[in-house]
């Protein structure tokens, strides 16, 4: 990812599991990766493009969608969650 020059990285401290610092220790030693905050970097911009996909992915199927469908199965969910005890809602 190129930044810009003045962009300056934001200081963390985080705590991950055992297994990832040893991964990320890892690929640091085989030189697959030049630093730990590399590995996280890349692993979190990983996990952005996909969510980013996942939002365009849904978008799209959204658009394709048939509103009086989409009108009928959610009245369908809304009786069902009204049977439900308050304390079952998510609402």
């Amino acid at each position: 990812m190129i930044r810009n020059m003045s962009e300056r990285n934001a200081e963390l401290t985080v705590t991950i599991a055992p297994h990832l610092a040893a991964c990320a220790e890892r690929l640091v030693a085989a030189g697959t990766a030049p630093t730990i905050s590399a590995v996280i970097n890349d692993a979190l911009e990983a996990q952005r493009r996909r969510d980013l996909e996942a939002q365009r992915l849904w978008k799209e199927a959204a658009e394709r969608s048939d509103p009086d469908a989409v009108a009928r199965m959610r009245s369908h969910a809304d009786a069902q969650i009204a049977e439900l005890p308050a304390s079952h809602r998510f609402r």
